[in-house]
């Protein structure tokens, strides 16, 4: 698995504007896609993220979170938690964190000010963690805050009946007063596909990204985030 995902990273083509980032189909070797989509915790096992920001008029939750932590996975299903251990050392290998970061070295050696080569030798940490987003969910167009280095998001639906549910990315215009965002693309919400960006927020590069209020939505928007961090309070290293 680890040395498909290298290889889909190596070749998928990097976009710039307005930020660099990726998009990739096949990130999961296709005999394994359809485990993926068996493997899923029952929703017991996944908790909202924040009440504060993602909640339905009634209280619940639109977007849950499953960390695929070692406290987690013993919570899980033998069978379940072998799956999923594997998926996370592959996500975690320092050889898919190298070719993500040389894919997107252009922003990250401007942001973190130092020469492209030295990009892919960047040490980081991780969060690896099953979303469930539901009726409802939505996020305004933001940057990601600065502790983050990339984010990768794994789409994992059934099927392509949902394409129109990806997330989008957004150039800002100024104004005198306030501002306005253009949608330049939205990813679209295809089976075993998933993006990549690097995170900016600086004077002439911002990661701005986001997604529209998923109305009238019946199902689950499944995705895996793969996040690439300075620092975590989760750990993976024992998984």
């Amino acid at each position: 698995m680890r040395d498909h995902l290298v290889a889909k990273v190596e070749a998928t083509r990097l976009e710039r504007d307005p930020f660099c980032h990726f998009y990739i189909e096949g990130i999961w070797p296709a005999a394994m896609y359809p485990e993926v989509l068996r493997s899923f915790p029952s929703s017991e096992h996944y908790v909202p993220l924040n009440l504060r920001k993602w909640v339905r008029p009634d209280g619940t939750s639109t977007r849950d979170e499953c960390h695929l932590t070692v406290e987690m996975l013993a919570r899980l299903p033998k069978a379940q938690a072998a799956f999923w251990s594997r998926v996370v050392r592959a996500m975690t290998d320092p050889a898919l964190r190298r070719a993500v970061f040389a894919k997107l070295a252009p922003d990250l050696a401007e942001r973190f000010g130092i020469p492209h080569e030295q990009v892919p030798d960047m040490e980081c940490v991780y969060e690896v963690r099953l979303v469930r987003d539901t009726e409802d969910y939505r996020i305004k167009p933001h940057p990601d805050g600065l502790n983050k280095i990339v984010t990768m998001q794994l789409y994992l639906p059934e099927d392509e009946s949902t394409l129109d549910l990806g997330t989008s990315i957004f150039r800002r215009h100024k104004r005198l007063i306030g501002g306005s965002f253009e949608e330049v693309k939205r990813f679209p919400f295809k089976p075993n596909s998933g993006y990549g960006f690097a995170v900016s927020d600086g004077p002439t590069r911002k990661s701005w990204h986001g997604r529209e209020t998923l109305t009238g939505f019946k199902g689950v928007r499944h995705t895996l985030m793969l996040l690439f961090q300075r620092t975590s309070p989760h750990t993976y290293s024992d998984v």
